[in-house]
C-alpha cells in the first residue's frame, strides 16, 4: 500500500513542480517575446478634420475639409531588437476625395513619408535608428501608468510631455485621457489622447496644431491650423482591437498564469501530503 501512495506522491509532486516551472517560463520569457512589437507590423488609421490656411491676399484664413490617412509599415528589424517602422501620412480634400497637394501645393509639406527605429517592448524611439534621430514614445507601451509620457513631435521636431489626465469609460473600456499641451511663439500643439491602459493602444485621438509667422517685433498671425481626430470607423476598429488584446494580456500573463500556478502548487501539496501517508502506512 504504501509503495503506491508514494508513486502517487512522487507523480502528483513533479506534475505540480513542473507547471509551476513551465507558468514561469512562459511568464518571464515566452510572454514577453511575444508582447514585442511584431517584425511583420502593418495598420492604417483614418482622421477626419480641417485645415485652416492663410491666403495672402485676402489675410483671411481659408477653411478645407480634410481626410487623412496614416500608413504604418515595418520593414526590418536592426541592432538590439529594433523594429525599423515606415509611417506614411497623406491629406485628402473630403468632400472631393483629390490630395490636398494636388489641390493646393503651398499644402504638400503636411504629406510626409518617415522611418522610426523602435524598441520593440517599449515602443520608444532609439537614437541610431530610422532616417534620424528621435526621443520619446513613438506610441504608449503596455501596462500605461497615471503618468506624464515624453512624445516625439513630428511637427514640433522634439519630444512633448503627454501628461496624465483622468480615468474614465469609454465606449464601454476603461481608459486613460492625456494631454498633450505645447505653446511656443510661432507653433501651439493641443492633442488629447485616450489609451486602453493594459495594452497601451489608443483609442481615440484628436489633435489640432497651430502654425503662425511674425509680421512684426511684436505681432503674428496664424498661418496653418491644422485639426484631424479618429474618423469613428478607426475608433470602432481601435476599441475592438483593445478589448481583444486586453483580454488576451491579462489571460496569458495574469489570469492563466496564476491558474497554472495555483494547480502546480495544489498538485505539489497533495503530493507531499501523500508521501507523508505513505511514511506512517
Amino acid at each position: 500500500m504504501s509503495l503506491r501512495w508514494k508513486g502517487w506522491s512522487l507523480g502528483l509532486t513533479t506534475s505540480g513542480l513542473l507547471l509551476v516551472a513551465l507558468a514561469l517560463v512562459w511568464l518571464l520569457v515566452i510572454f514577453p517575446i511575444m508582447a514585442k512589437m511584431p517584425a511583420d507590423y502593418e495598420n492604417e488609421y483614418m482622421f477626419e478634420g480641417s485645415v485652416q490656411v492663410l491666403n495672402p491676399e485676402t489675410m483671411s484664413m481659408i477653411e478645407i475639409p480634410t481626410s487623412v490617412e496614416r500608413l504604418l509599415t515595418a520593414t526590418g528589424i536592426e541592432g538590439d531588437d529594433v523594429l525599423l517602422m515606415k509611417q506614411d501620412v497623406t491629406f485628402y480634400e473630403a468632400t472631393s476625395g483629390a490630395p490636398l497637394a494636388a489641390i493646393n501645393p503651398a499644402l504638400a509639406a503636411l504629406d510626409s513619408s518617415e522611418v522610426y527605429g523602435l524598441d520593440r517592448t517599449t515602443r520608444a524611439n532609439v537614437s541610431g535608428h530610422g532616417d534620424m534621430d528621435r526621443s520619446g514614445q513613438f506610441t504608449f507601451p503596455a501596462d500605461v501608468q497615471q503618468e506624464t509620457y515624453s512624445f516625439w513631435s513630428k511637427a514640433a521636431e522634439t519630444a512633448l510631455d503627454a501628461t496624465f489626465v483622468t480615468e474614465e469609460t469609454y465606449q464601454g473600456i476603461t481608459v486613460y485621457a492625456f494631454e498633450i499641451n505645447s505653446t511656443a511663439q510661432l507653433m501651439d500643439i493641443f492633442t488629447e489622447i485616450k489609451v486602453e491602459p493594459v495594452s497601451g493602444i489608443p483609442v481615440y485621438t484628436n489633435s489640432t496644431t497651430t502654425s503662425r509667422m511674425m509680421v512684426a517685433p511684436d505681432m503674428v498671425i496664424p498661418t496653418l491650423i491644422n485639426n484631424m481626430a479618429f474618423t469613428s470607423d478607426t475608433t470602432d476598429e481601435m476599441v475592438d482591437l483593445a478589448k481583444s488584446a486586453r483580454s488576451l494580456i491579462l489571460w496569458a500573463s495574469v489570469y492563466g498564469f496564476w491558474i497554472v500556478i495555483g494547480l502546480g502548487a495544489a498538485l505539489t501539496v497533495g503530493g507531499v501530503i501523500m508521501a507523508a501517508r505513505a511514511k506512517t502506512d
